[in-house]
């Protein structure tokens, strides 16, 4: 499924986000529960480029692009990733899969604001949405063992960990690794060897 279906709106109980940095990054936003539901019964797949391709519903961009278009505004393109990946990194409590569900589920971009926790399935996929949609660069899933981030191809010089990818360079940006800008890999992988994969 690389498009969400439009259901009828149940509209749940409004949740607000922050960024930590960003002081005037804050959006309160309600999903819908039947698209909700629906996802839920969804068939849980390893194929999180998917997820990422499925964007977010009309609802939640409605009310969370302007808000994030106004924050990124005017400024260069890692200013706008490093706001994005604050935002992502703490507007969302961490949990593993095993421990919100008892089983790996990736979440879809509507489920992340809708469930209490999210790991760093959710934040990757989310985080590759936001960039692509709102900053339009060209953003990549990074598969490390036993975790998720992404990486994202850059028009200007940004220093720090990167991959090559077919001939582009590809800088990491890691959305659950807490305080890291563009450019930053957590040190358990900085020497890993990774898969990236195309949205």
């Amino acid at each position: 499924m690389r498009r969400l279906p439009k259901l009828n709106m149940q509209q749940t109980d409004a949740r607000t986000f922050s960024a930590l940095y960003n002081k005037s990054l804050q959006v309160t936003l309600s999903q819908n529960k039947n698209l909700i539901n629906f996802l839920n019964n969804y068939p849980i797949s390893a194929q999180w480029d998917q997820y990422s391709a499925a964007s977010l519903s009309p609802e939640v961009k409605q009310v969370l692009y302007p808000i994030l278009e106004t924050q990124l505004s005017g400024k260069g393109e890692k200013e706008k990733i490093d706001l994005l990946l604050d935002f992502v990194q703490h507007a969302f409590n961490y949990a593993t899969d095993q421990v919100q569900f008892g089983c790996e589920r990736p979440l879809f971009g509507d489920e992340t604001f809708y469930y209490p926790y999210s790991d760093c399935e959710d934040r990757a996929i989310l985080f590759s949405i936001l960039v692509r949609e709102l900053v339009g660069l060209d953003v990549v899933l990074v598969h490390y063992p036993g975790h998720l981030a992404a990486a994202v191809r850059f028009n200007e010089n940004v220093v720090g960990n990167y991959f090559n990818y077919k001939g582009k360079q590809y800088v990491v940006c890691d959305p659950t690794y807490i305080g890291a800008s563009a450019g930053m890999a957590m040190s358990d992988f900085e020497r890993t060897p990774a898969t990236l994969i195309e949205i």
